[in-house]
């Protein structure tokens, strides 16, 4: 995904976040991945506080 992105082949990212602070693992956007601007499509907030976002290339 990371290429993906850093290539400027993915149109859309869904992600879904949930209200949890861990203190490790895989970071999604890493360091020198530079500035890729992006537009929230769609969002939506669960009872649970999970959020579920559709972002696009800006």
């Amino acid at each position: 995904m990371r290429s993906l992105l850093r290539d400027g082949l993915l149109d859309e990212l869904h992600l879904t976040i949930h209200p949890v602070v861990v203190g490790g693992g895989k970071r999604l956007f890493e360091d020198g991945t530079g500035h890729i601007p992006l537009t929230l499509l769609a969002g939506r907030t669960l009872t649970t506080g999970i959020v579920y976002a559709t972002y696009g290339r800006a």
